[in-house]
């Protein structure tokens, strides 16, 4: 193994006695650590010993960015489009600048991307529907061909989702975390994606005033919240159907009218899903958004406190008796100076959009209102939700209905985590009954999602779902659907 050349080598490499197979594994804390160019199998070819105003910048399901300067003359293997590995962790260099500074020397400025972002520009995959789709054969879906494969798993929602295309893979994957409520873990040396739910570890790490807590500042912004939401689906769908005929969520409000937007969710096709999905993403709304601001002393490069390692999305503690605050809470931006850790900032709790992201977001929710005008409303006219049954996915066990021969799988659902099962048996009749009192419509639409495996049916054997029909004049008619 070479040294780092901060003390010893003067040189601009350091590859004379041949280069180790991994990648420069004894920096595994970003405080003080080394950049070095890697080749395509993360092997070092040249070491950025040089390298001076090094920062990183991240923020949860958003940016991973490496900024640093070198001075001329500069190792011929970094160039744009090189990979770079500082502390385990792989960049792409996608702007050098030669620049001239004010004393008029001239320098190199580098910016370089997490390695994820060359998900951005893999091929368009073709349209696609999913009907109790896991995450995990979604996310398969969506790195096949990209040299990415899926790491671990631990979200086992299920949901109904229409792939129309029209954006790329990274895209489609922060909107995977927006869908399922979940985040993305990315490992760019082993170009693996997983998927974990939402809310991030707590460490255990403290940050207090005379320790490692230099400065705090609490912000409260209201520039984000609403007091009504309006969900919007796939072509336009509402949740009326499932909110007592509502098409919005809505807290008491002290204005007139009540601040409010659109949540615009073309992946859902289910009114039920998307209420829920709604309430989710208004419960964070709602009410006004809260930042905690913090200049930090990174610890964890001391070998007396290693065990204070901190990562973007990790759960924290803060006490500052002077600010007044004493909270728990995430790190959702970190800009940390990797030479000079005890610089470094942390943003915790939520990340303040600036107003030209406001001014965005408004300018597509005006599109999307605009979209839904358009729609054609037949689609959405002709859809009943199913929910009128109670208890439609097992989530009370058998609570409404009459059972006779059925169980409940709890390990596989639609739209929740589980479902009614029945395993037949020749020459024996197993139901599941509930009796439902419509409106005045004329028409409607009956749904269900059914899986069958290994069904063979008798001479007299049926599987499918019967509809009887009573009328108000004492007659009735029956409906059979064959799942067969």
């Amino acid at each position: 193994m070479y040294n780092t050349g901060k003390r010893y080598n003067t040189g601009e490499r350091y590859n004379l006695l041949g280069l180790p197979l991994k990648g420069i594994g004894w920096y595994t804390h970003l405080g003080g650590a080394l950049a070095a160019v890697v080749d395509g199998r993360l092997r070092p070819v040249a070491l950025l010993h040089q390298a001076y105003k090094v920062f990183v910048d991240e923020t949860l399901s958003g940016e991973d960015k490496l900024t640093f300067f070198l001075p001329h003359p500069v190792p011929a293997e970094l160039a744009a489009g090189a990979l770079i590995d500082l502390a385990g962790k792989i960049y792409r260099a996608v702007v050098i600048t030669d620049r001239e500074e004010d004393e008029g020397t001239r320098v190199i400025q580098v910016e370089a991307w997490a390695l994820w972002y060359d998900l951005a520009k893999m091929p368009e995959l073709p349209k696609r529907d999913w009907v109790g789709a896991p995450v995990l054969e979604i996310l398969a879906w969506l790195l096949h061909g990209t040299g990415w494969s899926i790491g671990y798993v631990a979200v086992v929602t299920m949901r109904v989702l229409t792939w129309g295309g029209g954006c790329n893979r990274l895209e489609a994957l922060r909107e995977l975390e927006r869908v399922f409520n979940a985040e993305i873990v990315w490992d760019t040396a082993a170009r693996t994606v997983s998927v974990a739910p939402a809310g991030g570890a707590d460490t255990g790490v403290f940050f207090l005033r005379g320790k490692n807590l230099r400065k705090a500042e609490v912000e409260t912004s209201v520039i984000e919240t609403v007091h009504r939401l309006y969900p919007r689906g796939h072509r336009g769908l509402q949740i009326s159907a499932v909110n007592n005929g509502i098409p919005y969520l809505e807290i008491p409000s002290p204005y007139d009218p009540p601040p409010s937007a659109v949540l615009a969710a073309d992946g859902y096709t289910d009114p039920q899903m998307l209420k829920e999905y709604a309430e989710a993403v208004f419960a964070e709304m709602n009410a006004p958004q809260v930042s905690y601001i913090c200049e930090i002393v990174d610890l964890s490069a001391l070998s007396i406190a290693g065990e204070e390692h901190i990562n973007l999305g990790d759960v924290v503690t803060v006490y500052d008796s002077d600010a007044g605050i004493n909270i728990k809470t995430r790190i959702v931006r970190m800009h940390y100076d990797v030479l000079e850790p005890w610089n470094s900032r942390m943003e915790l709790s939520t990340v303040r959009p600036d107003m030209a992201g406001v001014i965005k977001t408004m300018q597509q929710s005006v599109a999307r209102f605009e979209v839904v005008e358009m729609a054609e409303t037949k689609d959405i006219a002709q859809l009943m939700v199913f929910n009128h049954l109670l208890n439609s996915r097992a989530d009370d066990g058998f609570a409404y209905w009459i059972n006779d021969g059925w169980g409940i799988d709890n390990t596989i659902g639609f739209s929740g985590p589980a479902s009614f099962r029945a395993v037949g048996q020749p020459g024996v009749s197993k139901t599941l009954l509930q009796t439902i009192h419509p409106a005045h419509r004329e028409s409607y639409v009956i749904s269900l999602r059914a899986l069958l495996e290994n069904v063979q049916p008798g001479a007299q054997g049926r599987a499918g779902v019967e509809v009887v029909v009573h009328y108000t004049d004492g007659t009735r008619e029956t409906h059979y659907i064959s799942l067969v």
